[in-house]
Parts: C-alpha cells; structure tokens; sequence
C-alpha cells in the first residue's frame, strides 16, 4: 500500500491552516484563563464583603444543620449564603475540588463550574459558606416580583444576555478562524501560485533535458532564489552539451580514420598472401586479416552504440522527435526468424524459437534489430549445446505486457556480475571474455534499445543452466 504523499505546496497550505487554528485557539485558551481568574477575583472580592456584612452572626450557634442567611437583592439571585453547624457538618461538599486556600478560607470549585467559599473562624461558633447559583436554579420570574414596573425587562434582558456571553465568545472565535484563514490563504495565494508555476518550469525544463533535449534552458528572469538554481542547470547543460557534442563529433570521426589505415593493411596482406609461399607468413597474414575484421566489428558496434544514444545538441534535430514516424508493426516471429537464419551461420549449437504467429510489436525496427541480434549473438558465444528463444504477450489488469527471452545452457552469470555486463568494454573473468568471441558492446547496446523502447532488461538463471534475459515492454 502506497503512502500518501503531499506536495510541497499543500504540505504548505496545511501547515498555514493547523498554525492559525492552534494560534487562535492558544489565543482563546488564554483568555479564557484570564477571564476564569477575573471572575474569580471578582468572586473574591464580592463574597468577602459579604462575609464582613454578615459575620456577626457567625458568634452565635445554630442548632440546626444549616441555615440560610438573606443576602437581598441583586446578590440573592446569584449568590447563596448559609451559616453551618460544624459539629452537625463534617464535609461541606464532598464533591468539590479545592482551588485554593488564604488565609483560614477555603475556595472550592463544584462539579457544575460553579464556585464556593467556605469561612473558619478561629473562634467561632459556626462557619459561613458562600456559593454562586447555578443557571437552572435561576428563578424566571425574580426580576418581575423584585423590580419596579418598566425596568425589569430590561435588566432580565440584560442578565440573559450575560448568561449567553460564553456562547457567543465560542461563536466569535469560530468565525475568527474562518476569517483569519481565509484572509492568510488570499494573502499567500498569488505568491504561492507564481513560486508553484516557477518550479515547475524548471522541473519541466530537467525532464526535456533528461529526455535528449540540449536546447531545452531554464528562464534565468524567475524570482530569487530560485534564478541561481536556473543559472547553476543552465550552466551544467551548456557543459554538458558541449561534452556530448566533442564526443559525438570524437566517435563519428573513428570509424573514418580507423577504417582507413586497415584498408591499407588489408591491402599489404593481400599483397603478402599473393607473393610469400612461406607458410608462417601466411599464417601470419591469417592472423592480421581475423584482427581486420574484428576491428572492423568493433568499429561497426562503436558506430551503432553512439548512434543509438546519441542526443540533440546545439543547433540539430533530436531523432526523438520522428522516431514515431519510423514505428511498423512487426510480426514478431518472422522478424526473429530473418534474424537467426543470418546469425546461426557457421554455429554448431541447437536453438528452438517458440514464438506464436499472432504475437505483433510496434516499435522502430532498428531498435528492436539491435536488441534481438545482440541477445542471440550473446547466447551463441556463451551457450555450449542449446539456446532457446521465446516471445510472447500476457496481459494484466488492463494493460499487456510483451516478453522476449533468450537462455542459454552456458556458464551463466553471477548475480555480483549482472549489472556490470552492461557497461560497455566490462568484462567479467574467465567464462565471460574475448576467447568467447565478445567485443564489450553486445550488450551495452542492447540495454540502451530496450530503453529507447521503454522497455527493461532482466538477467536471471535459466532453467538450461545458463543465463536468460528478459526484455519486457508494455503495449
């Protein structure tokens, strides 16, 4: 299961909207802890003069459990006040959290949020607890009975007001989120877009690059720092492009000034073969003649792995371009047949081709003549008895996959060793050398076919023993 994966930009955004949420809600937290603590300085404050107002009657001793004591209005419709018989009550609210304590007076906190206040005195007699009223104990009809005619609408109004306060606040800060949020994501929009747009015209401008383009260059006018990043790539494709322009230049010029100097000596053995009856000069004029043609492969393999990777430079035309104009479709198992009949000459080795006549490939012939040729010439340098050529087309969920396969019974190759066969002139010890009759570019351009097919190359163990590769290309 793959990981969900955000972009640079939305990690962005995400992060933008989790800051003003936490921020605003920091915001909130700590008001409303000073809010929590005015009010209770406010209740402080209210029930300690109260306390004074009514802690005479503290000297003498109810004997009752607890009784109420009058406080009159407004205080009566907010706050209770009872005289409590300590010997008669042991815990006044069993339920309630202790939130401090000065001096000999204790401030508890209810279950309900509400706050209440108990008085010891040293001395006296009985003790005063002071308690806020709850919402639902509100009496409905208190202002109507308590105020003069014409006010108290006005004042309950007032009051219900306050109770909805903290609802309100709530509301506020909801909408303050929504607001901020949708502010800051104006505010960052435009720049975001611009820089979003910017960065991916330069990771556009790398993946023409990658793909062969040299002329592709990124625009050096875009915003810092972003223009020393366009000038650093454009600088690096201008070397490289130059690189590629020497080499291709370098291995265009080989075949010429190479090929020449051995018609030549292919010319003076001639020469020797038809005026020396010597048979160790003859011999020797053999050995210059098989070193002829084999420079002659190689010059040939040299030719067709620059060819086949060569790349637009300044000024030319990529032959990506009208590769799609080359592409045929091609029946694959008369193309590979065409192919061994040329290649199995002089071979003294059993091959078998399983290919299904319905089996059809469209792709440019070139690549898919280097790909096949190298993989049969491999297998019948390295096969000792059997080479086995197989093709055919699968299909899974909705696509179809072609698969060609050549193996062969030979010495195999370790698996350290599977990768470095591609490199041109790598050559591995012993089985793997110029005795077999390889130059060390069989497979290099064999590799660089499959891609320019887009397709891949597998190496593995054949069931004959030897090696077996696997080119596997979607169709």
């Amino acid at each position: 299961m793959s990981k969900l994966s955000l972009s640079l930009f939305s990690r962005l955004y995400l992060a933008i909207v989790i800051s003003v949420i936490m921020s605003v809600s920091l915001t909130k937290f700590f008001m409303d802890s000073y809010d929590d603590q005015e009010d209770f300085n406010e209740f402080i404050v209210e029930v300690n003069y109260i306390f004074k107002e009514i802690a005479i009657n503290a000297e003498k001793k109810i004997n009752t459990e607890q009784q109420i004591i009058p406080l009159g209005f407004p205080l009566d419709n907010f706050l209770t006040a009872k005289l409590i018989n300590p010997d008669m009550n042991s815990d006044i609210c069993p339920d309630c959290q202790l939130i401090t304590r000065i001096n000999n007076t204790f401030y508890y906190q209810r279950r309900d949020g509400d706050r209440l206040v108990e008085f010891k005195l040293p001395n006296a007699k009985s003790n005063i607890i002071i308690y806020e009223i709850n919402e639902s104990e509100l009496k409905p009809d208190y202002f109507s009975e308590q105020l003069p005619e014409g006010f108290s609408e006005d004042y309950a109004d007032e009051f219900s007001e306050g109770i909805e306060d903290d609802d309100d606040v709530d509301i506020v800060f909801l909408s303050l989120i929504l607001v901020t949020s949708l502010f800051l994501g104006i505010a960052i929009y435009w720049p975001i877009k611009k820089l979003q747009s910017q960065i991916s015209a330069l990771i556009d401008t790398h993946q023409q690059f990658g793909s062969g383009n040299m002329l592709a260059k990124a625009d050096e006018s875009i915003q810092k720092p972003l223009d020393k990043l366009a000038a650093s790539f454009n600088d690096m494709a201008q070397a490289i492009a130059d690189n590629v322009k020497e080499r291709d230049t370098f291995s265009q010029a080989i075949p010429h000034e190479v090929r020449t100097p051995l018609s030549r000596i292919q010319l003076a053995s001639g020469l020797i073969r038809r005026k020396s009856t010597d048979l160790d000069i003859l011999a020797l004029v053999d050995d210059v003649d098989n070193y002829v043609v084999d420079i002659n492969e190689l010059i040939s393999q040299i030719v067709e792995y620059s060819k086949i990777n060569s790349t637009t430079v300044a000024g030319s035309i990529s032959k990506n371009e009208s590769e799609e104009d080359q592409f045929q479709t091609i029946e694959l198992k008369a193309f590979i047949e065409s192919r061994l009949q040329l290649l199995a000459k002089n071979q003294n080795k059993e091959y078998s081709l399983i290919v299904d006549e319905s089996v059809e490939v469209t792709t440019n012939p070139f690549y898919l003549r280097l790909l096949v040729d190298n993989f049969i010439k491999n297998a019948f340098n390295h096969a000792r008895v059997k080479i086995k050529i197989s093709a055919d087309v699968t299909s899974f969920n909705s696509n179809q996959e072609l698969s060609i396969t050549v193996e062969d019974d030979g010495a195999g190759i370790p698996l350290n060793d599977r990768e470095t066969i591609f490199i041109a002139f790598a050559r591995l010890d012993k089985s793997r050398s110029r005795k077999t009759g390889g130059l060390g570019l069989g497979l290099p351009i064999a590799k660089a076919a499959a891609t320019k097919m887009a397709g891949k190359i597998v190496v593995s163990e054949s069931p004959l023993g030897g090696a077996l590769f696997s080119f596997t290309k979607e169709i």
